[in-house]
């Protein structure tokens, strides 16, 4: 009896054993096909020219029809982190694609999104975009690259291209490590005293100085997302330097 009792035990040992690597391979599995099909989609979607104006990202473009949902406004794009390429989604509520894909399926590392709060034209005096920090580097996982200031110093810049065919080119000027509920977010402003506060309160907390900065009169674009150890949040922040119609 007692011989048929520490078998079973055992047997319920190997369960708790093996549970946890099965369900482990199930992710990773789900993981890549996601990453290989959102691949295709952005091979398929974007054309990447050769245009002479490629600082200002006129090379780079977007066929809209292949995105197929309606929550996208927009798409971000690093020219110098190229994992960051990626349609931004927006929803009435921030938890819907924290983890859903684009085709509003469940998705582990969910989409890149702006905040609901915001407008969808980039007309905010900030504008708030989320992203997971993704161990391999996807979503916003390349986004600590900016923790470098002599990165940063040679890759200032990022784009945004709308739906209604504006490229928006924005200039990095700070990052920063922040609390999940830091006044970092805020996306507007009673007065200009009140963001000019913002500003300098937050070009005073960055992780480097940069020779330019933003001033009452700019947009800017926050870029959020966990740290490792995830209490936190590392951002980066960028102001438009030019917006371009074609």
């Amino acid at each position: 009896m007692r011989f048929k009792r520490n078998a079973n035990n055992l047997i319920v040992l190997k369960l708790f054993m093996i549970v946890p690597i099965i369900i482990i391979i199930i992710i990773c599995v789900l993981y890549f096909k996601e990453s290989y099909d959102f691949q295709i989609l952005r091979d398929r979607a974007i054309t990447e020219g050769h245009s002479k104006n490629t600082h200002n990202g006129e090379d780079f473009f977007i066929d809209w029809d292949l995105i197929k949902n309606e929550d996208a406004v927009a798409w971000i794009r690093f020219k110098s982190i190229k994992k960051i390429s990626y349609p931004i989604m927006q929803a009435a509520d921030n938890q819907y694609y924290l983890h859903r894909n684009i085709k509003k399926k469940y998705s582990f590392s969910g989409s890149i999104f702006m905040d609901q709060c915001n407008k969808n034209d980039f007309s905010d005096q900030n504008t708030i975009i989320y992203g997971h920090n993704m161990a391999d580097g996807s979503m916003f996982g390349s986004l600590k690259t900016m923790m470098d200031k002599d990165y940063q110093n040679h890759h200032p810049f990022f784009f945004i291209y709308t739906k209604n065919g504006k490229i928006l080119k924005y200039r990095i000027y700070n990052a920063c490590i922040v609390s999940p509920t830091s006044s970092i977010y805020t996306y507007s402003f009673a007065s200009l005293e009140s963001f000019q506060k913002y500003l300098l309160t937050w070009e005073k907390n960055s992780l480097y100085k940069t020779k330019k900065v933003p001033s009452v009169k700019d947009k800017i674009v926050t870029l959020s997302t966990c740290t490792q150890h995830g209490t936190k949040r590392f951002v980066v922040q960028g102001y438009l330097v030019k917006s371009i119609i074609r």
